[in-house]
């Protein structure tokens, strides 16, 4: 009998938590998908239930600590536990220091750190209660590397990479994985309106990232994948 699991996908909207949650669902996940725009998420969602899995769908900002605890609560309270979080929901505005303002640094401190604070508390008691589950932070190549424009988005990946080894670290006890993956340049909308253009047919598909995840999620609950990196073979 093939395992189901509830799984948790934030900015499944589109991109690269839309690829997540398709790719999971073929795995037979249950989905509850997470996002803001509500006409696309209904797409999604509608996507998802055609490969046969149920869904719930949730409408709101990760970064707003009622709606994320009161939703967790009810996947909790209707499935009985969560067995996987991938905290996808993300931003970046790619700019010099000298050309950035104090909002643009605290929306992408509150989107790509709170949001992911939110989502991990809500899930961590229930996930320490039955000794199992899997956390795994979309982080980014930014995380780990730096590049001109990068300054204030590179910081949240930094600082996403530290909480992601410290979490790993605090409940790996409980049988509870705790990962990272960091993907180059991925062909979504986060170029559309950036300065840097890369070629998008040779840089990476929401669905190389998926598969990332369902290699984490599908070892044996005694192996652990702790950061995988993803890059573009050959992006020039």
């Amino acid at each position: 009998m093939v395992q189901k699991y509830v799984t948790i996908v934030t900015g499944a909207s589109r991109g690269i938590g839309k690829g997540i949650a398709l790719r999971l669902a073929k795995e037979g996940h249950d989905i509850m998908l997470f996002g803001r725009d509500k006409t696309a998420l209904e797409k999604v969602n509608k996507e998802v239930r055609v490969l046969g899995v149920k869904t719930e769908m949730f409408l709101g900002d990760a970064v707003d600590p009622k709606f994320v605890n009161e939703s967790v609560s009810d996947i909790i309270k209707t499935y009985g536990r969560v067995d996987h979080l991938i905290n996808n929901a993300g931003m970046g505005i790619l700019k010099k220091f000298v050309d950035s303002n104090l909002d643009e640094f605290k929306k992408q401190i509150d989107v790509n750190l709170y949001g992911v604070y939110n989502f991990t508390k809500a899930v961590i008691d229930n996930m320490i209660a039955n000794r199992k589950g899997s956390i795994i932070n979309i982080s980014s190549l930014a995380g780990k590397n730096a590049f001109v424009g990068g300054t204030i988005y590179g910081a949240t990946k930094h600082a996403l990479m530290g909480f992601t080894k410290s979490l790993m670290l605090e409940v790996r006890e409980y049988n509870i994985r705790v990962a990272a993956i960091c993907p180059g340049s991925v062909n979504t909308d986060f170029f559309i309106d950036k300065d840097i253009k890369p070629d998008l047919d040779r840089i990476l598909r929401p669905e190389d990232v998926a598969e990332a995840v369902v290699t984490i999620i599908n070892l044996p609950i005694r192996a652990l994948i702790s950061e995988i990196d993803i890059r573009p073979t050959n992006p020039k």
